[in-house]
């Protein structure tokens, strides 16, 4: 730490052979003036002087105060300070008189600093505690939610492997579904694990494109449709022709694929999903209804946080890590949008959330918006 930008340089010159009454007022209100003539420079008064010395002239008064350069540090000012027992010293720089330095404005930047390098200290703390825990929950969710469907497709193949040729068609036809399910599953976790740790450490990059949300909802429904069709759930859709926002289109896929994969888990057999879109001049609205168990009020923020979120399985045992909604939360608030959860009137649950329009976009839309398309799987 330099004393160069600590430096009052607005300060008085006053002439040697001033009469001290002359500038007393000025040195009250300054603490300290800068005396010279044309030719040279005698030193600097400070109110010590005045009581030190109390003479006629302002030259009978000065004591001796070392120069300090602009380059020096303010540890190595303030000791230059302590051995001579001052609280002013002038300042040069190549070897000219540029300024002066107060001891209690070194004081005040040195405690400032410390002030804010202790806070500094405590968000870096923070920050790796937050760092390790996640590390923690990973390791956690690689060792516990991984295995399982790992296990799955390990003992299926090793089934596979020995039985292959006393299996008949249809037999090893289940297995193999079996294990491509037991797959999308462990791969979509992998996902929701690396999209997650990455949001968390800022690597996550944010690229939105001008997209028709309604569009993604099909592409998503269309990757989950086999999954659904294992309960016998329909699968519908509704949206607006031209349901179009700003949005990074790998994050809406990620939370329109947790959620609708959640509805489907929690829906008993011949049940319902559905998704629908509304717009207004400031927002889409994306929801999420399904006829499934919905979900305990006391959980209805839980769900969205990783502390204590502790999951529980679906309809036909599913397994889950609880960190789907999580990431859900992260990516919808990289939109700057807001995510939530409502109960049906009759059964099930409505998993909601916005994404912002475009500027542009809010011109050009109405206040209300009827679904003009549907699609049914």
């Amino acid at each position: 730490m330099k004393i160069s930008h600590l430096i009052r340089r607005d300060f008085l010159t006053i002439n040697p052979f001033y009469g001290l009454n002359a500038i007393k007022k000025e040195l009250i209100e300054r603490r300290a003036l800068v005396v010279q003539d044309e030719n040279k420079f005698y030193g600097v008064l400070t109110i010590n002087d005045l009581v030190a010395n109390p003479r006629v002239l302002v030259i009978d008064c000065l004591s001796i105060k070392k120069m300090v350069d602009c380059e020096q540090s303010v540890k190595e000012v303030l000791w230059e300070m302590k051995i001579t027992n001052t609280d002013v010293l002038p300042v040069s720089e190549e070897g000219n008189l540029i300024g002066l330095v107060f001891r209690n404005e070194l004081y005040n930047y040195v405690s400032e600093y410390n002030l804010e390098l202790e806070t500094i200290i405590q968000e870096r703390t923070k920050e790796l505690k937050k760092t390790l825990e996640t590390k923690d929950l990973m390791f956690s969710i690689i060792a516990h939610d991984l295995r399982s469907p790992f296990s799955s497709i390990l003992g299926l193949t090793d089934l596979l492997k020995r039985n292959l040729q006393s299996y008949d068609i249809e037999k090893t036809e289940k297995f193999i579904n079996q294990m491509n399910i037991q797959a999308k599953k462990t791969y979509n976790l992998i996902n929701n694990l690396l999209n997650w740790a990455n949001n968390q450490s800022g690597k996550l990059a944010f690229n939105p494109s001008y997209c028709n949300i309604g569009k993604i909802c099909d592409e998503v429904i269309d990757q989950l449709k086999e999954t659904a069709q294992m309960k016998n759930i329909t699968l519908k859709s509704f949206y607006p022709e031209n349901s179009n926002a700003s949005v990074d289109k790998n994050m809406v896929e990620v939370i329109l694929r947790n959620l609708i994969s959640n509805a489907i888990k929690f829906t008993e057999n011949n049940g319902f999903v559905e998704v629908y879109l509304t717009e207004n001049e400031n927002f889409i609205e994306v929801t999420v209804s399904d006829t499934g168990i919905g979900v305990d009020k006391k959980n209805k923020t839980k769900i969205f946080t990783i502390d204590d979120n502790k999951t529980k399985l679906g309809t036909a045992n599913e397994k889950g890590s609880g960190l789907g909604l999580v990431v859900c939360k992260d990516f919808v608030e990289r939109h700057q949008g807001n995510i939530w959860v409502e109960d049906k009137k009759d059964k099930g649950s409505l998993f909601k959330f916005t994404l912002p329009v475009s500027k542009i976009r809010r011109k050009k839309l109405k206040t209300k918006n009827k679904p003009s398309n549907k699609v049914e799987y």
